[in-house]
């Protein structure tokens, strides 16, 4: 059972075609935000340091493949968030619902699912880009483009010369990349949980429209907390004011 003095782990999965690495700082915030905080990043299977295996094409397959990850960094007396951007939240969804002891809470920031129409799911203007993106051979410019579709308040000159660096280290394969989209244009999002939930939503999200947050909130009956600035990487565009919600909700653990 959590307590409001024990530590707490936050679980982070991130989105499509991303790895650990493109959480940035924000993990190292997060952690310093109070001493009792502790973030580990999960990586989802066909990114990074696991881009040689095969993504699933199911949600549960991804769920799978980490869970044991999750398990085995687990510590006595603690409580624990899992925390999904985007696909990363489809993913939390899922796993809250299936496994619903395995946290006391989950954190879901611009994530989706059916039966949200695939207009809304992804945004028509930047599929096109993010599709010409895939092509690019140059990382740099390849990470610019989706950097100028994900983020509204980053520099994204500074990111493309990250995220290019990761993405010349660690390539993902077109092949996982196909697979982890057609994985997030099937799934249907679940019944409510049984847990606590926040949902945190971009107004201004140019990839997937905010009616999908709102939605999950319809059908979950709870409230989403929405910036009305920030990009489909709100994590990324703005740290700060997540950690600062996400500090707010945590209350809410321990009625």
């Amino acid at each position: 059972m959590a307590t409001e003095n024990s530590p707490i782990s936050f679980f982070l999965l991130r989105g499509l075609a991303r790895e650990v690495r493109h959480w940035g700082d924000f993990c190292s915030q997060l952690e310093m935000a109070h001493h009792h905080f502790r973030v580990i990043p999960l990586e989802i299977p066909g990114a990074g340091i696991r881009r040689a295996e095969r993504s699933p094409i199911s949600i549960r397959g991804y769920i799978k493949e980490m869970r044991q990850q999750y398990l085995d960094t687990l510590r006595p007396n603690q409580t624990t968030i899992i925390l999904g951007l985007s696909f990363g939240g489809m993913i939390a969804a899922r796993w809250i619902h299936d496994y619903p002891s395995d946290f006391h809470g989950a954190i879901l920031i611009n994530t989706s699912g059916r039966p949200s129409p695939f207009y809304e799911r992804m945004r028509f203007s930047a599929a096109t880009r993010l599709l010409s993106a895939v092509f690019q051979r140059n990382p740099i410019l390849r990470e610019k483009r989706i950097a100028n579709v994900i983020c509204n308040l980053a520099d994204t000159e500074v990111l493309a010369q990250k995220w290019g660096q990761i993405a010349k280290s660690a390539p993902m394969t077109r092949s996982n990349m196909l697979r982890q989209l057609y994985t997030a244009a099937r799934f249907r999002t679940p019944p409510s949980p049984t847990l606590p939930t926040l949902l945190l939503c971009s107004a201004n999200d140019r990839l997937v429209s905010a009616a999908c947050s709102h939605a999950i909130a319809d059908s979950w009956n709870i409230t989403p907390i929405i910036h009305q600035t920030a990009g489909h990487d709100l994590p990324t565009d703005d740290p700060r004011w997540c950690i600062r919600q996400i500090i707010s909700w945590l209350p809410h653990l321990h009625p």
